[in-house]
């Protein structure tokens, strides 16, 4: 199908026309977290002819994903692959003027910068406060807007975040959750409606400011239960925290700044999650030879009783069932040396 004819209604959409088109066929988005509302956004995105799809995301899909994360299926699930090289083959499939960079690898304070630099804008698929706050003082820094999601149960929530303009989410959020004071969707559960009302509001920002029409974008955060019907906004403009340490003049973005915990509890995955140096995968294959399950281009797992392991290239090892953050540690080095 000729591309014109591809993107017609878009471009007869007047907000958009055919300047907008072009301007997001040249666009760059960093889509962070390939789950749920992240693999909506990322094909609302392409669909709607955005140039690059940069997707981030540490996990390989599984049967529980299929209810919700649309770009999967079952042969993807069978395979465990991991969601940013599934999510990338489908797009490729559904729109093949799409550039796809994905990414195995967990966003962290170390490489968020990097990750994230030279994109236009950034869509939040993640899900936890550690991993949305660490975006949000790198495109602080950056100067880069992105664009707030998160969905629960029935619930939605989302914001589009102008660095210099709106407040931030650490203006609206001070304190971060520690791990177990909200509910996930491991604990909670979530309907596939909340997710698709939630990305498509991200998506409808996002597409506004690619095309430049700033003035359009909201400036207020929007949630909604879609179970009880209840809706309430927050104002973005008032909301400004002018000594936030995020993205006030004196910010000192202390996430970024305090680097990553090489041992983290996994809320919700009864798992801990070890980071190491690089791992060469076919080298671990082998050492690990009579115990692994499952060994492919982009992870190693293997079973030593009640423990399951998951070892990626880029040094990340998840220990499903492992007591503590120490026992984890100590099964990585029994292993892996």
């Amino acid at each position: 199908m000729p591309t014109d004819d591809r993107y017609s209604r878009q471009v007869r959409f007047a907000p958009i026309g055919a300047k907008g088109q072009e301007r997001l066929r040249a666009a760059t988005v960093a889509v962070v977290g390939c789950g749920a509302l992240g693999s909506a956004c990322a094909e609302q995105l392409a669909r709607a002819g955005v140039g690059t799809l940069r997707l981030i995301d540490r996990d390989v899909v599984e049967s529980s994903n299929l209810q919700r994360q649309t770009l999967y299926t079952e042969a993807d699930a069978a395979d465990c692959l991991p969601k940013s090289i599934a999510a990338a083959r489908r797009i490729r499939l559904i729109n093949i003027e799409v550039a796809c960079e994905p990414l195995v690898c967990e966003l962290g304070a170390a490489n968020a910068v990097d990750l994230l630099r030279s994109a236009s804008l950034i869509i939040d698929g993640t899900d936890n406060f550690l991993a949305r706050h660490l975006v949000n003082e790198a495109c602080c820094q950056l100067g880069t807007p992105w664009i707030y999601g998160a969905c629960v149960g029935a619930y939605g929530v989302s914001a589009a975040i102008l660095p210099g303009t709106t407040a931030c989410l650490r203006c609206i959020q001070p304190d971060l959750p520690t791990a177990g004071d909200m509910p996930t969707c491991d604990t909670a559960g979530i309907i596939a409606p909340a997710v698709h009302l939630v990305a498509a509001w991200q998506v409808a920002e996002a597409l506004k400011i690619l095309v430049g029409d700033l003035d359009a974008v909201r400036r207020e955060l929007w949630s909604c239960d879609l179970w009880h019907g209840g809706f309430q906004k927050v104002n973005l403009t008032t909301a400004r925290d002018p000594a936030c340490p995020a993205c006030g003049a004196g910010a000192t973005r202390p996430l970024l700044a305090g680097g990553d915990d090489p041992v983290v509890v996994l809320c919700g995955r009864d798992a801990v999650q070890v980071r190491r140096g690089a791992l060469d995968l076919a080298a671990a294959a082998r050492l690990l030879a009579g115990r692994t399950t499952l060994a492919n281009g982009h992870f190693v797992r293997w079973v030593d009783g009640n423990l399951t392991a998951t070892a990626f290239a880029d040094g990340r090892v998840l220990v499903q069932g492992a007591a503590s953050p120490v026992a984890a540690r100590a099964f990585c080095d029994r292993w892996l040396g």
